[in-house]
C-alpha cells in the first residue's frame, strides 16, 4: 500500500476517532446483572491410558499415546536432587544438573542452543529436593534429531568451565537478590525452619557453598546418578509403544548401569514453638510464616485433609485470606497449605502484610487455626470446596504436560494410576465432622513456629506482644537470625 493511500485511510478514520474514545456505556439495570451467570456442566474426568513396561536397559517406562496433537512430551528422572548436597556443599547438585543441560561433547552451547532452535525442540535439565532428570518436548516429525541431543544431555554432557562460571555467576547474583527482600529472605529459610538446618531438605544454599563445583565434580555426578535401571521415563503424545522403543534403541544399546541407592531421608529435625525473625530495615511490609510437620500424601484421612486444608487457607475465599486481607486489610493475600514430600508434609501458612499489622496477623493466623479445630466447618464451606475440587480434577489430565506431571506425582507418592477416578466419591462422602477431626488430627497452632522478615524498629515490639502470657505464643523468646538462617 502507497503512502498516498494510506494517508487518505487515515484522514477517512478521522471523524470516527471522537466516537472510538468514548467509553462504552454500561447500564446498572441491564437485564444481565439481575442473576448471578450459572455454572455449566462439569467436565467429565478421563483418565488416560497408560501402559508400562521396562526397556531391556532397565529404563521403567510409563506412556501415554495421546493423537490429539503430533507432539511427543518425556521426562527421565532418577533420585537424586538436593538431598546428595553434603555439608558445606549446599547448592552444588542443583548447579551441576544445571550446567549438565548447557551444552554436550559434541556442541557448545551456542551450537546446542542453535541445534533446539532448528528442530523447535526443547531438552531441560531439572532437579527438586529429592530427584533430578531430564526432559525432552518437540513436534513428532523432529522426534529422531531431538532424541540424539537428549540422549547426548544425558549420557555425554558437555560441562564446560566457561559455561560453569556464567551459571556459577547467575546463582550467586540471585542469592544476593534474595537476601535484600522480605520475600526472598522468607523463601531461602523456610525449608530450613521446616526441616532442620542439618537435614537434607532444609540445608540452605549460600555463595560459600557454591564455591567448590568444578565440572570435573559435575561429571562424576551426572555419571554416577544418570543410569537407566531403576530411571523412570514418563512419555506422553503421539506415540505408539513400538514406535518408542525403536527411536529409543541407539540409546538403549550402549546405556547401562544402576545408580547406588540412596539411604532413606531421616527424620525431620523441626524444633516446634519457635519465634524467629530477620531484620530488613526500612521494609515497606514484612512476610509472615507459620509452619508446622504434617502427615504423609497417602494417609487415609486426605481427602477430608484437604477440604479442610482449602477452607482454612487454600484458595481466595478460604478463613486465613478472608480475615488478613477482607476483614482486616493487613495483605493482598495469605495461603496455607500442606507441602508434601515423600515421607511426610509440613503445614506453611504465608502472608506478606503491612508491617504494623505484622503482630496482629499472626495473632489472627493463630486463631483461625485453632478455630478450624474447635469448630465444623460451614456447610457452604465445604461444599465450595468439594465443588471446585471435583470440577478442577478434568484440568489435571487435560494437556500432555498435564498427564506427563500427573503421573509423575501419582509415582512420587505411591499413589495408584486411578487415585483421581476415586477422589470424588471419597470427597462426596467427607462428612463436617471429619473435616473437624482432620483438623484435629494434623493442625496444631500449639506447635506450630514463626518466621519472621520486616524491620525490626517496628516489627520486634509486635513480637514481644504474641509473647506476654495471654499471647499466642507465650514464653517463646525471639530468636534473631541473619539471611543466610545463622543465630545472631
Amino acid at each position: 500500500m502507497s503512502k498516498r493511500t494510506l494517508f487518505f485511510v487515515a484522514l477517512s478514520l478521522l471523524p470516527a476517532l471522537p466516537l472510538l474514545a468514548q467509553p462504552r456505556p454500561e447500564f446498572a439495570d441491564a437485564p444481565y446483572r439481575a442473576h448471578q451467570p450459572t455454572a455449566g456442566p462439569p467436565s467429565a474426568l478421563r483418565l488416560p491410558t497408560v501402559e508400562t513396561f521396562t526397556l531391556a536397559n532397565g529404563v521403567e517406562v510409563q506412556l501415554v499415546t495421546r493423537t490429539a496433537l503430533p507432539t511427543v512430551q518425556l521426562d527421565l528422572e532418577v533420585p537424586g536432587g538436593s538431598q546428595l548436597d553434603v555439608p558445606g556443599a549446599e547448592g552444588q547438585t542443583s548447579l551441576c544438573v544445571a550446567l549438565a543441560g548447557e551444552s554436550t561433547a559434541k556442541l557448545a552451547r551456542a551450537q546446542y542452543r542453535e541445534a533446539l532452535a532448528d528442530l523447535a525442540a526443547s531438552v531441560t535439565t531439572w532437579a527438586t529436593r529429592e530427584q533430578m532428570g531430564v526432559s525432552l518436548a518437540v513436534l513428532k516429525r523432529n522426534l529422531p534429531q531431538t532424541l540424539e541431543l537428549w540422549g547426548d544431555v544425558v549420557r555425554t554432557p558437555g560441562m564446560h568451565p566457561g559455561d560453569l562460571e556464567r551459571l556459577l555467576a547467575q546463582r550467586k547474583a540471585s542469592i544476593g537478590q534474595q537476601k535484600i527482600s522480605v520475600g526472598g529472605i522468607a523463601g531461602r529459610l523456610q525449608p530450613l525452619v521446616t526441616w532442620g538446618a542439618q537435614h537434607p531438605l532444609g540445608r540452605l544454599t549460600t555463595i560459600a557453598s557454591l564455591a567448590g563445583v568444578t565440572p570435573d565434580g559435575c561429571r562424576a555426578l551426572w555419571q554416577a546418578r544418570l543410569l537407566p535401571k531403576g530411571a523412570r521415563l514418563t512419555v506422553v503424545g503421539d506415540l505408539t509403544r513400538a514406535e518408542l522403543i525403536a527411536a529409543l534403541k541407539p540409546l538403549v544399546a550402549d546405556w547401562q548401569g544402576q545408580a547406588a541407592a540412596l539411604p532413606p531421608l531421616p527424620p525431620a529435625q523441626f524444633t516446634p514453638r519457635q519465634l524467629l525473625f530477620v531484620d530488613v530495615p526500612k521494609s515497606a511490609q514484612t512476610s509472615v510464616n507459620v509452619v508446622h510437620l504434617g502427615p504423609p500424601r497417602s494417609d487415609p484421612a486426605y481427602p477430608a485433609l484437604s477440604l479442610m486444608a482449602a477452607v482454612l487457607g487454600g484458595g481466595f475465599s478460604s478463613r486465613i485470606n478472608m480475615n488478613l486481607r477482607e476483614q482486616h486489610g493487613w495483605a493482598y493475600g495469605a495461603r496455607g497449605s500442606f507441602d508434601f514430600v515423600r515421607t511426610g508434609s509440613s503445614w506453611l501458612v504465608t502472608a506478606s502484610v503491612r508491617t504494623d499489622a505484622a503482630g496482629p496477623a499472626i495473632a489472627e493466623i493463630f486463631k483461625e487455626m485453632s478455630t478450624m479445630r474447635e469448630t465444623l466447618a460451614g456447610t457452604d464451606e465445604l461444599d465450595r470446596e468439594r465443588d471446585g475440587a471435583i470440577g478442577g480434577l478434568p484440568a489435571r489430565w487435560a494437556t500432555s504436560g498435564a498427564i506427563l506431571s500427573g503421573l509423575q506425582g501419582l509415582r512420587y507418592h505411591g499413589l495408584p494410576l486411578d487415585d483421581d477416578a476415586r477422589m470424588p466419591a471419597r470427597w462426596l462422602a467427607t462428612t463436617l465432622e471429619q473435616v473437624r477431626k482432620a483438623a484435629q488430627s494434623f493442625v496444631h497452632p500449639e506447635l506450630a513456629s514463626v518466621l519472621v522478615v520486616g524491620d525490626a524498629a517496628l516489627v520486634l515490639p509486635q513480637l514481644e506482644a504474641l509473647t506476654k502470657p495471654d499471647g499466642p505464643l507465650a514464653g517463646v523468646k525471639v530468636t534473631r537470625l541473619d539471611a543466610d538462617g545463622q543465630p545472631l
